[in-house]
């Protein structure tokens, strides 16, 4: 009989700390190595796999997942039979592409998260692996924004002839001749693909896809045309016409790069406050209400960006966008500050020792003094820090002392949950998420993105 495993509970040398997700084959942990005191990610397959396949076929997969050594592929650092429980250990990502808000922000980090994983899958397709279950949430985000490709445990090595393996695989991911148990390496190319066009366009297509795909508007705003054909091929239907496998995809991919403006520099830009650089609808309720929002209030929120789910204005000081109230928001490519915060991914000053906007995020600073503010309307209430604070910071970027008395803005309304100002209309506070069930209409409901 198998262990129970739940949180705070050990298995072998490893202390569980969070459940990160649960397939049908396996459940994938956060753990703690005991031993060597840094953290991993346990791929524990279920029992009732083992029990249906029995313990050579498990070991077999890990087998296969383990002959991959790319840097652009997640690497297996352990493979072991751990108190009844088959473990694969591999390292700790940041996050999964389906959750990082940065790639649906930035089309320049999308493309090149792209390319890494292009990348990985043509190493594989050469050494004649197919995944067969490509989809963002097989696509692991790492320190550096560095992205590799996961979850080979569904992988065979590619059959000579034809296979009727159709358990495996994510069928709104999912080539037509896959789905109907005709798997092979242009199949993964569609896979991917399909990636692409769901985080730059924030649609996920379904069958038959035909051209225009939904999104299409966005995807062609936000993708370099020569980029745009490689993954429109990579789309298409026909097994012929379609790229023959990962190490095409990539090539293709590299030359579109370098055809076009190419991979843009992921360091901080100046924001971009210009209201209408987005096409708006001028009929739009929505568009009409957070445009006069952005002119009678953006400045006092500081709200010059739009949300990357709703393209409600949002400042980077929110937590929530308070017009659809997603999390999602990165401010990478974007923040006027130097730095980023690798935990909240929103701007910092190389003198802070903390980020004001998120509880986790600490640094080492340059040494140098904090600069005054010609912004800062407090400073921080610790007894020997002054600290100069700005309007809607949550923390003190000196001493990481949280800010107890509430943000006003004379004549706004004030949350009832965190009585910090909020603006006329929102939906949600910006900054705890509490939900204005008064001021909710439908003309946002329609603009709200399924999430990519």
């Amino acid at each position: 009989m198998t262990k129970r495993l739940t949180k705070g509970s050990r298995l072998g040398k490893y202390r569980l700390e969070k459940r990160l997700g649960e397939g049908g084959s396996a459940t994938v942990w956060q753990a703690r190595d005991t031993i060597e005191g840094r953290r991993a990610a346990l791929k524990i397959v279920a029992p009732e796999v083992v029990t249906e396949f029995g313990r050579d076929a498990v070991e077999n997969e890990a087998r296969i997942a383990a002959q991959l050594d790319h840097p652009r592929v997640v690497s297996i650092r352990n493979a072991d039979w751990i108190e009844g429980h088959f473990v694969l250990v591999t390292d700790l990502a940041r996050t999964s592409l389906d959750l990082y808000a940065g790639a649906r922000r930035s089309p320049a980090l999308a493309l090149s998260i792209l390319l890494d994983v292009a990348e990985g899958l043509a190493y594989a397709h050469g050494q004649g692996l197919i995944h067969r279950d490509i989809k963002p949430a097989n696509i692991l985000i790492y320190e550096g924004r560095r992205a590799k490709l996961g979850d080979f445990g569904t992988a065979r090595l590619a059959p000579q002839g034809t296979s009727q393996l159709t358990e495996v695989g994510t069928f709104g991911y999912m080539a037509p001749e896959h789905a109907y148990g005709r798997p092979g390496y242009a199949s993964d190319v569609f896979s991917l693909s399909l990636t692409a066009y769901q985080i730059l366009s924030g649609r996920l297509p379904t069958w038959p896809f035909e051209w225009p795909l939904e999104g299409h508007e966005r995807f062609e705003r936000r993708c370099p045309e020569p980029v745009a054909k490689v993954i429109r091929k990579g789309l298409r239907l026909a097994l012929a016409s379609r790229w023959r496998d990962g190490i095409e995809l990539h090539r293709a991919l590299v030359r579109a790069l370098a055809g076009s403006a190419g991979v843009a520099s992921r360091r901080a830009h100046p924001p971009t406050k210009d209201p209408g650089r987005r096409s708006r609808n001028a009929s739009d309720p929505f568009s009409l209400e957070t445009d006069w929002f952005r002119e009678r209030f953006g400045a006092v929120f500081e709200a010059h960006f739009d949300c990357c789910t709703c393209d409600g204005p949002i400042a980077e000081s929110m937590s929530f966008c308070p017009w659809c109230g997603t999390t999602r928001n990165s401010f990478i490519e974007v923040t006027g500050h130097p730095l980023v915060c690798p935990d909240c991914e929103r701007g910092v000053r190389p003198e802070w020792k903390a980020c004001p906007r998120c509880p986790t995020g600490r640094f080492v600073s340059n040494g140098k003094p904090i600069p005054a503010d010609p912004h800062a309307t407090r400073s921080c209430a610790r007894p020997g820090c002054r600290t100069p604070l700005r309007p809607f910071m949550r923390y003190c970027p000196a001493c990481k002392r949280k800010v107890s008395r509430p943000w006003r803005v004379a004549g706004l309304p004030r949350c009832t949950r965190c009585r910090w100002a909020i603006g006329p209309r929102w939906r949600f506070c910006g900054w705890c998420g509490k939900r204005n069930a008064t001021a909710l209409d439908v003309s946002v409901r329609g603009r709200r993105r399924r999430p990519t």
